[in-house]
């Protein structure tokens, strides 16, 4: 096992021991959920938010491994393309503790894949990725289902717009 993985491990392991529960917390929190490379333990309410690199390994195999245990969890697993530089993103990264969308992110399990470190490995995956952020539906093989999401979809980038838009599609709808 690598040094990253124990290492996130760990933290997740303390996560769970301190009632850590993503989106949700017992006192309001500025804080954004936890992002780590790892699993995160099973919570009964909430959303988890993995944030994969290149270097953790194969995309196949990542996105299987994660979207497995996102249904171990009773989780719905999805994938989001994303970017450092996109004021999109930001704003949707920055809004994750709004009451909004933590109701949106409810019981979904999210992989997020930053596109400027993942584009070179995606040719043959499924995802064709034409802007930042996109949500790809994935099944339990990791793979996408054909259900995309894009940031064009909300308008201005406040959880009052983001929140709906995602929430159906997180939903199936």
């Amino acid at each position: 096992m690598n040094r990253r993985l124990v290492a996130a491990t760990i933290a997740g392991l303390l996560v769970a021991v301190l009632g850590c529960n993503f989106g949700r917390s017992a006192s309001p929190s500025p804080e954004k959920p936890v992002e780590t490379a790892t699993d995160q333990p099973p919570a009964s309410s909430g959303f988890s938010l993995v944030v994969l690199h290149p270097s953790d390994g194969d995309l196949a195999g990542l996105l299987a491994a994660h979207a497995a245990r996102a249904i171990e969890m009773g989780r719905r697993p999805f994938v989001e393309f994303s970017a450092e530089w996109c004021p999109s993103c930001v704003a949707l990264d920055n809004s994750l503790t709004d009451d909004r969308m933590v109701d949106a992110f409810e019981g979904t399990y999210v992989v997020r894949l930053d596109i400027d470190e993942w584009s070179p490995r995606l040719p043959g995956t499924g995802f064709r990725v034409l802007g930042v952020p996109t949500f790809f539906e994935v099944g339990e093989d990791g793979m996408p289902t054909g259900r995309v999401l894009t940031g064009a979809a909300w308008g201005e980038d406040i959880p009052e717009n983001m929140a709906p838009c995602l929430k159906e599609f997180f939903n199936g709808q």
